[in-house]
């Protein structure tokens, strides 16, 4: 006989790892507790068991299991068993299963059925989990699982002006979010970015993690102890696992130019929308390799992209040759040979009479491969072994290199990338309560930068740079370039090594989580900027001529390439404490150390100031001090005022420590050393003033025979005394139950940053007129060969208050529903710690006063909200039972919805600044009005009136990130009809409207003060951040036709 009685079941999300727990309480119907009541957790999917009794409280715990679907029985002598099936188990999750047992048969069996809300009772920590449904049926552009993470409170695009991370989360800076796939470590230590999934060519995906492979995907923040090293957002992507039962795919999605709306800025006169297609497909399969004992799942995904950029150029027409000749001519300056072979580079205009005279349409390749194979095995229920292997190699080509070289199709820059992680971890149930988990795993991503045109050598015709690996760049006044950009080639070897080890002990009220993580990041990078040389010709009668203007003609010397690593070190133990039915308290504390960034041959300076440029291995032997205090704790509460379980109240505190990436160090001004400028040769007619070898004080003259500019120049250093930044993060927050299905979660979330990346110039010259600029530098007396001198250092702050609310509906009445606003603040005085140092807002507009600089984060978004369903259908088939099944029968409509606030930018100066500091592009206007007052088109976004010029010699008054950028307004729908073939095997078609109402999404305007577009808006936010795949265009359908079975 079965007896259906009610058992409360929560799901809480606890720590990021890639297995889950279950947990529960067991007592009688006069609600006493049931001491040494027998446990067993089955594995619907493989059979695998655990066994487990309850404590003398009446609570088990089964932890560290794989996620999936399970059933839980609970036996006790004089007592009917009770059973509950499919349970599911998310990843990083613990779910609550409570159990009354009734004095009945000992042949009788109590099935429980219930379906409570998605209460985190359990945990404190703030955290979400997409399953499988939603990541197969919403709309995701791009397909790409990032895009899953911006459906989460807290969580926010990328600042359009800023460092290269994904997102941010709770004000956290965008390089500091943690990314894994199955617990494996999935971060490129260069960047902080995913190595699958990360953007290869601007923002399009180098290589493409299967999302068909995805089982589910958390996003975590303010969680336990066993997390460390950044302070943002822990991404764990769970991939699919093999079963006693043969499943799999076969798909492919499809994208045609001929489908998609006109970018706004296409519908403008004489505008015309380019070519674009893309195809997506791939397959899954998983099953047994030996029923009940080992399984396996594999993955394909390829992508083939061909989105074109059109544009119009200047080339040298036969008027322009002619004209330019006849100068030569008249001042007696003959033709050079080499500047006819030049000129011949060029191809022949063929728009008569315009200045831009010459069109053409570039393809953008946009390819890769990608698989994936998961293997797990049961050694038996207490033993368990698995392996995961992920392969990704992609090719792009770059069609416009944006001013930096030529935009002819001969000189694109091309960029194959190959993305890889592996994996190996055994779990043992040494006892009923006591689990290890052993992780090994291993990633790597490797990516480079390269001229198309890198097997042309110019001395093949006469131009004796003494360099390969193509023509150099060939700038001619008042036309388009010749030759890649002038920063090729470029790449880097990025791979991470990780060992983690975890214990697990169940005792009583306590679950206790002890462990170590012990990862190395290594990179091995070049960037051999002016390699090839550039050669600059101010007209075009000089290129004829063979005269080159000496001052912006050079070639790069010395070795670039450098084996940099670190070594991180986080030892952990976490308390789960559940005092009572109604209330946990979770403690934790962690330890890390990162040690300073090496250098595999000591290849790395820094500028020390009594010492100069120094070496390392010469006087210092790091380039900042060790910092090895870096203490965590984490503490937090969840409390169920009622006992009831429809009512949770939940708050945490937590210090975590944030590590910087590689890019910090090599991709600033002169971080390496061993790098010089020389004159090119080959063009007798012109010289160049260099001197020899420049004195860098007592330290190590790094730069050895090689020729340098003529002081004063720049370089790169880093505070010795620097320490590791930190992050205090803070909730509080109300789980409602409205009713069965449905949660409402209100709450406050903050964080206050401190001791953050920035660089500033600590040699500034301070406010003042054009002259004497080099005198009123700081280290002008000891070192006058220095400019400007750009340290990175831990010194910024960071202060974020939000509110979040959260409404969740699990299926009920055919519909799943998710639906987050934020309302929030994020106050900084530097938003990241890269410096190009090259253009606006890199720097402090005044680097010795700071507080200047307090304002709106470059990622502050006041208001986002988001919402997604997916909708069930089937309801046609009753509102139409005259026709067939066939037709009514299988719709399902899903959708996303985001509006957004406005990101803020900050108004400069271009060129000298006029403030005579020395630093180029980094000086503010003055204020006389409202700057956001109007009038909000893209010809005028804001008042550009409300900025005016400061009187030369002083800074100005306009505070940073002044400007509102444009909000974000997309509603994406999805519509699928299901077909079955036969009971195990479904036919899908479907169609992908992103962007539907085709609502234009506007990039940031020109906040240059002195340029002719201050205020306008030129482009959408796709091609902004050069993604035609991407967020913010027009609006894209997208058909795609997948067997399931």
């Amino acid at each position: 006989m079965r007896i259906l009685l009610f058992a409360a079941a929560t799901l809480t999300l606890a720590a990021q790892s890639f297995t889950g727990k279950i947990a529960g309480l067991v007592s009688d119907t006069g609600a006493a507790v049931v001491p040494k009541a027998s446990v067993t957790v089955v594995n619907e999917g493989t059979g695998a068991e655990r066994h487990v009794v309850t404590d003398g409280n009446g609570f088990y715990s089964a932890a560290e299991l794989s996620i999936g679907y399970y059933t839980v029985r609970v036996s006790t002598p004089g007592m009917a068993e009770a059973q509950r099936k499919n349970v599911k188990i998310d990843v990083g999750a613990e779910t609550r299963v409570d159990f009354t047992l009734s004095v009945q048969s000992a042949a009788q069996t109590v099935e429980v059925r219930a379906q409570a809300p998605d209460l985190q009772q359990d945990s404190s920590s703030l955290a979400e989990v997409v399953g499988t449904r939603q990541m197969e049926e919403l709309p995701l552009n791009g397909r790409d699982f990032r895009r899953i993470a911006l459906l989460v409170p807290g969580a926010a695009p990328r600042s359009p002006r800023g460092s290269l991370g994904s997102f941010t989360s709770d004000g956290q800076r965008e390089k500091s979010n943690i990314f894994l796939i199955d617990g494996i470590d999935n971060n490129d230590s260069f960047r902080n970015q995913p190595s699958f999934n990360q953007g290869g060519v601007n923002a399009a995906m180098a290589t493409l993690f299967p999302m068909e492979a995805l089982a589910e995907l958390s996003v975590a923040a303010q969680g336990s102890a066993e997390y460390g090293r950044n302070s943002g957002a822990v991404v764990n992507a769970v991939i699919k696992s093999g079963t006693n039962d043969i499943h799999g795919s076969l798909y492919e999605y499809l994208r045609n130019d001929k489908l998609n709306a006109r970018n706004f800025f296409e519908t403008l006169p004489g505008a015309t929308k380019g070519p674009f297609k893309n195809n997506n497909y791939g397959a899954t399969i998983g099953g047994p390799i030996k029923r009940n004992r080992t399984f396996f799942f594999a993955g394909f995904e390829s992508e083939r992209g061909r989105p074109s950029s059109s544009l119009a150029i200047s080339v040298p027409g036969a008027a322009d040759i002619a004209a330019a000749r006849s100068a030569n001519q008249a001042a007696g300056r003959p033709e050079d040979p080499l500047g006819a072979k030049l000129l011949s580079l060029y191809p022949q205009p063929d728009i008569p009479g315009a200045k831009a005279n010459y069109a053409f349409s570039v393809p953008n390749l946009i390819d890769s491969d990608n698989f994936v194979v998961k293997i797990d095995h049961r050694i038996s229920d207490r033993f368990q072994l698995g392996a995961r292997y992920a392969y990704g190699d992609g090719t792009q080509t770059f069609p416009l290199n944006s001013g930096q070289g030529s935009e002819l199709p001969a000189y694109q820059t091309i960029v194959p990338t190959r993305a890889q992680l592996a994996g190996v971890n055994l779990s043992q149930a040494l006892t009923n309560s006591l689990i290890n988990d052993t992780r090994v795993s291993f990633n790597r991503y490797a990516q480079t930068f390269s001229p198309l045109d890198a097997a042309f050598d110019p001395a093949s015709i006469g131009l004796n740079t003494g360099a390969t690996g193509g023509l150099p760049t060939i700038v001619v006044g008042g036309f388009e370039s010749l030759g890649a950009p002038t920063n090729l080639p470029r790449g880097r070897v990025s791979q991470a090594y990780q060992f983690v080890d975890s214990l697990v002990w169940v005792r009583s009220s306590h679950t206790i989580k002890t462990g170590v993580d012990y990862r190395r990041p290594l990179v091995r990078s070049y960037n051999d900027q002016f390699s090839r040389g550039r050669i600059t010709f101010n007209s075009l009668a000089d290129l004829l001529a063979g005269i080159a203007a000496p001052s912006s003609t050079t070639i790069a010397r010395g070795a670039t390439r450098r084996d940099t690593f670190t070594n991180n070190v986080g030892v952990f133990v976490q308390d789960d404490w559940k005092i009572s039915r109604q209330l946990t308290l979770n403690f934790g504390l962690r330890y890390e150390y990162v040690s300073p960034l090496s250098e595999k041959s000591d290849l790395i300076s820094n500028f020390i100031p009594d010492r100069g440029l120094v070496q390392v291995g010469h006087g210092i032997d790091s380039l900042y001090n060790r910092d090895r205090n870096n203490f965590a704790p984490r503490a937090g509460f969840a409390f169920d005022p009622t006992g009831k379980g429809r009512t949770v109240i939940r708050g945490a505190y937590g210090l975590f420590y944030d590590s910087p990436s590689q890019d910090f160090f090599l991709v600033q001004s002169f971080p390496n050393g061993n790098v010089g400028t020389n004159p090119v040769p080959g063009l007798g007619t012109f010289t160049v003033n260099f001197t020899g070898p420049v004195p860098f004080g007592p330290g190590v003259n790094i730069f050895g025979n090689v020729n340098t500019p003529a002081p004063p120049f720049t370089v790169f250093g880093v505070d010795p005394h620097m320490r590791t930044p930190y992050v205090q993060s803070y909730n509080f927050n109300l789980q409602q139950t409205i009713f069965d299905g449905t949660v409402l979660q209100v709450g406050y979330v903050g964080s206050k940053g401190t001791k953050l990346y920035r660089v500033r110039d600590i040699n500034q010259a301070t406010a003042g007129s054009a002259n004497g600029l080099q005198q009123r530098r700081p280290f002008n007396a000891a070192y006058p060969q220095f400019a400007g001198i750009y340290e990175l250092e831990a010194s910024a702050n960071s202060n974020y208050n939000s509110f979040q609310a959260i409404l969740r509906q699990r299926m009920s009445h055919h519909l799943t529903l998710y639906a987050s606003h934020v309302w929030s603040h994020s106050i900084d005085d530097a938003s990241n710690g890269f410096c190009s140092c090259t253009a606006g807002v890199s720097l402090p507009q005044n680097s010795f006063d700071t507080r200047a600089e307090k304002a709106s984060s470059s990622f502050d978004q006041r208001q986002r909200f988001t919402a997604n369903f997916v909708y069930d259908a089937s309801v046609l088939e009753h509102l139409l039972p005259s026709l067939s099944k066939r037709l009514t029968g299988g719709w399902e409509l899903s959708g996303i919805y985001t509006i957004a606030s406005g990101v803020p930018i900050t108004p400069f100066w271009n060129g000298t600044a006029p403030s005579g500091s020395g630093e180029s592009s980094n000086d503010r206007p003055n204020v006389a009005g409202s700057p956001n007052s109007g009038p909000k088109r893209p010809d005028a976004w804001f008042n550009t009136s409300a900025f005016v010029a400061a009187p030369a010699g002083t800074f100005g008054n306009a505070g940073r990130n002044t400007i509102i950028g444009p909000r974000t307004n997309s509603a994406d729908l999805a519509v699928v009809k299901s077909t079955r073939i036969t009971e195990r095997t479904n036919l899908q078609f479907r169609s992908d409207f992103f962007n539907i109402f085709n609502h234009p999404n506007f990039s940031l305007p020109n906040v240059t003060v002195n340029s002719g577009g201050f205020g306008a808006i030129t482009s959408t936010v796709d091609v902004a951040n050069g993604n035609p795949l991407g967020d913010g265009g027009p609006r894209l359908i997208q058909f795609a036709l997948k067997l399931t079975f």
